[in-house]
């Protein structure tokens, strides 16, 4: 029912990742303006899974876009506009049953809601979001995104756009997501919502979804995503992008 969709990685200008991780042997285009919420973005394919570079061009649209409860927007105003990957977006065909789901296990659901917005060759993009959470959480959940068009097609539109096109550093794919938590009950929570096996020891927990592996390590501190890790690179990099750890290898 869910595949890891993207990871939301705040920057300071989105466009300049294009170029910065260019250099580093990946393929990112420039995206497109949210205009309902402020933001603009650049984003890195890998397959169809991708990180999204975001950025903030309205202040005050930011702001009352932050407003919404279990926002990505509400996750960065709270995280004091730290930039890094702040959150992660699960996809789905079966949005409202989705919702059903989640208002059943006792969750406050927000949505699913219709968005839009244009790309740079003026073609519109059109997606159906959703918000989920409780007031007294400790790491904010996934937010789950339904895409107009079934993943065929929006991966063959995408390759003929050239958004989705080979990285020069190799055939890659987003292998795994660590989060570092106080408390690895979380882990076991993710798997009863999200229907997924939890394992692991009493130092991590790990939950393996089809395109992407969960691990959750045991720290202390704020809990938070610690580093993302990419496989299928011709060689070993280790990157940290505004705030974020990228782990790239073989």
């Amino acid at each position: 029912m869910y595949l890891l969709d993207h990871l939301v990685h705040f920057v300071k200008k989105p466009e300049q990742l294009v170029e910065t991780t260019k250099e580093l042997g990946l393929h990112t285009v420039n995206g497109g303006k949210h205009e309902m919420w402020g933001t603009y973005n650049s984003l890195c394919y890998f397959d169809l899974s991708y990180i999204e570079f975001i950025g903030i061009f309205d202040e005050v649209l930011f702001e009352k876009a932050a407003g919404e409860p279990f926002t990505l927007h509400e996750t960065y105003k709270n995280g004091k506009f730290q930039n890094g990957v702040v959150r992660m977006a699960f996809r789905t065909e079966c949005i409202e049953k989705v919702a059903e789901n989640l208002r059943s296990l006792n969750y406050d659901v927000f949505g699913p809601e219709e968005f839009s917005r244009r790309r740079p060759d003026g073609s519109i993009l059109k997606w159906k979001l959703l918000h989920f959470g409780k007031r007294d959480q400790i790491l904010d959940w996934p937010f789950i995104i339904e895409w107009e068009g079934n993943d065929s097609e929006r991966y063959e539109d995408l390759l003929g756009r050239g958004t989705i096109k080979p990285h020069p550093l190799g055939n890659l794919l987003i292998k795994e997501i660590e989060i570092g938590v106080a408390d690895l009950s979380i882990a076991s929570e993710w798997g009863k919502v999200f229907d997924l096996e939890v394992h692991g020891t009493d130092k991590f927990k790990r939950i393996k979804m089809e395109n992407c592996a969960l691990t959750f390590k045991k720290i202390v501190g704020k809990n938070k995503i610690l580093q993302i890790i990419i496989s299928g690179a011709k060689e070993v990099k280790e990157l940290t992008l505004e705030g974020s750890s990228y782990l790239i290898k073989k």
